[in-house]
């Protein structure tokens, strides 16, 4: 029979009598080794008390999987006078039997247990406590550079701060502009909608704007700045993290955090209120639009929503802003530096930035809710 093994003594399971002979032959690695390892298992397990023999006088080549599974073949717990034997294999791949640390695959598979419900949500939470420990840490270390950085004249590189906001903050005009016009246009049509059956339409506009101004300019906002800035100062991070170039900036005596970090959690804190205030005026003229066709022309759009809003409001707003964006990049830029090695980790140190950053919005938005209702 053609590839890598042989069953000589036929297929059918036979207990306690005769000697089984395997014939291993040609090639074994990790990309033909699996058919063969669940054929030899299958016969182990259908002769446990007849002695195994594996002739490897054919044997060619084995990697590191193949020697694993020489070595599963012989360790396997079975009744005495049915051990698994090796027989005419080559001295080179005996060697390399002996010298291999393959000590995990000799535990019983009986051994193995799988990890009931409360088991996963323990090691979740225990995940979870630890990595509220590291990020407290590193807010802490934040801080730090922040005082050192204000109290020392020149310290802050106002110039990385500059393209860092001009890539995150005038780069992202358009799309936030969009994202504003759109959600004061919903708003506006949905509430008007409801508000004109009980002849109420110019209250909307109170709707709109408070909506606007306290929490959808600033949220919508955010989100939207998480998920195209946030994951890009991961990414960015990351990829410097995996090219050792972080470890680079260590060696030099300087600090990751106040060389990375800083600016991007300057620029992000100086360009997210920006943001927020196009975000605020677009979303309001949306919704002047839609009151247009509720027979609620521009003015008096202007007159009920200077009545319905008061600068609190507006500075509210900006105040989440300017925290939302400290949240965002600090989270951003801390999965960077938690990047791992290969391309796949700054994938996902990406991906966790912008789920990070959207829960955290939110709560920080609840958060803000309560203490200034």
């Amino acid at each position: 029979m053609a590839g890598p093994l042989t069953f000589l003594n036929g297929d059918s399971p036979v207990r306690g009598a005769g000697e089984a002979v395997i014939v291993l032959k040609g090639r074994i690695t990790a990309y033909n080794a699996a058919p063969v390892w669940r054929q030899a298992v299958a016969i182990l397990s259908g002769r446990p008390g007849a002695p195994i023999k594996v002739d490897a006088s054919n044997l060619e080549h084995i990697d590191d999987v193949g020697i694993a599974l020489l070595f599963d073949l012989t360790h396997r717990e079975r009744p005495a006078g049915a051990e698994v034997r090796v027989e005419n294999l080559a001295p080179r791949f005996a060697s390399l039997i002996q010298n291999q640390d393959c000590g995990g695959l000799a535990q019983s598979i009986k051994g193995i247990r799988r990890a009931g419900a409360f088991e996963h949500l323990g090691r979740a939470t225990m995940d979870q406590v630890a990595y509220t420990s590291r990020f407290a840490a590193f807010v802490g270390h934040c801080a730090a550079a922040f005082a050192n950085a204000f109290w020392r004249r020149g310290a802050i590189r106002w110039n990385e701060v500059s393209d860092v906001a001009t890539e995150a903050g005038a780069n992202a005009v358009p799309i936030v502009l969009l994202v504003g016009f759109l959600i004061g246009l919903i708003i506006a049509f949905e509430i008007g909608r409801v508000a004109l059956q009980f002849g109420a339409v110019i209250f909307v506009v109170n709707g709109v704007g408070v909506a606007m101004l306290r929490e959808l300019g600033p949220l919508m906002t955010a989100i939207v700045f998480a998920g195209r800035t946030g994951a890009a100062f991961a990414a960015q991070i990351g990829t410097q993290k995996v090219n050792e170039e972080v470890n680079a900036i260590s060696t030099f005596g300087l600090d990751p955090v106040h060389f990375l970090v800083l600016p991007r959690l300057i620029a992000a804190a100086l360009v997210l209120p920006l943001l927020t205030v196009f975000a605020d005026i677009v979303g309001l003229f949306g919704g002047a639009l839609v009151m247009a066709t509720f027979d609620i022309d521009f003015l008096q759009f202007y007159n009920q929503l200077l009545g319905a809003v008061d600068a609190s409001d507006f500075l509210i707003g900006i105040a989440k802003a300017a925290v939302f964006g400290l949240t965002i990049a600090a989270i951003g830029c801390e999965r960077g530096l938690a990047t791992g090695a290969g391309a796949t980790s700054v994938g996902l140190s990406a991906t966790g930035a912008v789920v990070a950053s959207i829960v955290m919005i939110v709560v920080i938005d609840g958060i803000f809710t309560i203490v200034t209702s």
